[in-house]
């Protein structure tokens, strides 16, 4: 069973995927009322009792790394840690914006697109993707753009806009953007650790199998000397 965890933005979520069965990942959302380290345990316990089972019968743990919340991607990778280290088991570092993407593929949205997490400041931390039935592609490493930068990140001229900085910035980017900003439904905006467990699932098929150590957050930018004021659900 593979355990995986998305509380790199303020919008919360664990799920769990039997890594040798042909079913969905089960997901939970967290309580937006309570902080994700108080009830992210719980939640993955609760998902997993629902089954007959425990984390110590976890073959790994996938966890998204960020960009997003400084805060929520360190209680994100520690609460990854926690659970593998005991057991040495697998642990998949996933990148929040290509689980965006990779949201859009298990919605039946193709094409090119664009995956959008509110960075504050007027900024957005953006992925580049081409999504197709089979999978996703990375066009372009993840980086930080303007809405006003957008359009010179598109090479098919239209394109799908998923995430919360896409909800965030929705009149900036239809501004720059007009047709060619194709937004997806609702749902799809959500960071889901459903989708997270999907790419680890297909890491593990390939058979990789990183170790705890090597989890790293990816920021983008470094931490601001205010984060411990900010609070993980004060920032997307």
């Amino acid at each position: 069973m593979l355990a995986a965890i998305e509380v790199s933005t303020r919008i919360s979520s664990v799920a769990v995927l039997d890594l040798f069965g042909e079913g969905e990942p089960e997901e939970m959302r967290l309580p937006d009322d309570v902080e994700s380290a108080a009830s992210l345990v719980p939640a993955l316990e609760e998902l997993l009792s629902q089954k007959g089972l425990t984390a110590q019968d976890l073959l790994a743990v996938a966890v998204a790394v960020g960009p997003g919340s400084f805060t929520g991607i360190r209680v994100g990778l520690a609460t990854a840690q926690g659970l593998c280290l005991p057991a040495n088991l697998p642990a998949f570092g996933i990148c929040t914006l290509d689980a965006l993407a990779e949201n859009l593929r298990v919605d039946g949205w193709t094409g090119e697109a664009v995956a959008l997490i509110d960075a504050q400041r007027g900024e957005m931390f953006a992925g580049h993707y081409q999504v197709e039935a089979e999978g996703i592609l990375i066009v372009e490493p993840p980086r930080i753009i303007t809405p006003a930068e957008l359009p010179a990140m598109l090479t098919q001229g239209r394109a799908w806009i998923v995430g919360p900085g896409a909800l965030k910035y929705e009149d900036q980017i239809r501004h720059h953007l007009g047709a060619d900003a194709m937004f997806a439904f609702t749902a799809a905006h959500r960071p889901r650790a459903s989708s997270v467990a999907r790419l680890a699932l297909n890491w593990w098929k390939e058979g990789l199998r990183p170790t705890a150590a090597e989890l790293q957050p990816l920021y983008l930018r470094p931490p601001a000397s205010d984060e411990k004021q900010l609070g993980f659900r004060n920032v997307e």
